[in-house]
């Protein structure tokens, strides 16, 4: 953070040097300022402060146990925490006051999909089309996003405390998504927790070259896990 306080020190710095006005000049004495200039200042600091912001500033390591996230896929825990516990995961905030919930410091990518935290789980248990599509929907989202190298977190988490799946007989819709939100998280614990933006972001790059060469000799891609579908 420190970092992004320079740069953002430094090109305010700039845009006095363009001819602005120091912060001490008399309005009357100060030279106009060219508003696209002005603009494209704010923007740039903005910019830094991003880059320098850290992932999981509001989501403790405790609450991304293994131990905390076992109880999930095994239905010990409601759906309610279920979808508000991934919602600050990926970046939404609740206010104190008001309830609502803030998406101003969400994924970027999520937000513009979802202004408002979805449902991932399908709390009312209803699975006709008109009210489950839009779950399922936010659930797959979520789900594709998940880099292949983290598509396995589940079973080299989770099997060491005793998880084994699911009997597909005895599978529903409600634990199926338990499990593909956790699958989420655990990547997130694992490729985003305490990174800066800009640090992922630079790994989304190199890995995108990396798929570019494998696209280039004829590879097959994978349907879910590529760099276009990251939250990031």
């Amino acid at each position: 953070v420190g970092a992004a306080s320079e740069m953002a020190g430094f090109l305010l710095g700039v845009v006095f040097a363009l001819g602005f006005a120091s912060p001490s000049t008399p309005r009357h004495l100060a030279p106009a300022r060219p508003s696209h200039l002005a603009r494209g200042a704010r923007i740039a600091c903005a910019d830094a402060l991003d880059e320098a912001r850290r992932i999981g500033a509001h989501v403790g390591l405790d609450e991304l146990s293994n131990e905390r996230l076992l109880s999930i896929v095994q239905l010990e825990t409601t759906d309610v925490e279920t979808n508000e516990l991934v919602w600050r995961c990926l970046g939404y905030r609740r206010d104190v006051e008001g309830g609502a919930w803030d998406s101003s410091g969400a994924f970027a990518k999520f937000r513009e999909k979802f202004p408002q935290p979805p449902d991932l789980i399908g709390i009312t248990r209803t699975y006709s089309k008109e009210v489950d599509e839009p779950v399922l929907r936010a659930n797959q989202a979520l789900h594709r996003s998940i880099p292949m190298a983290y598509k396995q977190g589940l079973k080299t988490q989770l099997r060491p405390l005793g998880f084994t799946g699911f009997k597909l007989a005895n599978l529903t819709p409600n634990m199926t998504r338990r499990a593909q939100v956790t699958n989420w998280i655990l990547y997130y614990r694992e490729g985003l927790y305490g990174k800066t933006f800009g640090d992922v972001r630079r790994e989304k790059e190199e890995m995108r070259r990396l798929e570019d060469e494998e696209a280039a000799k004829g590879t097959q891609v994978a349907p879910t896990g590529q760099t276009g579908q990251y939250v990031v």
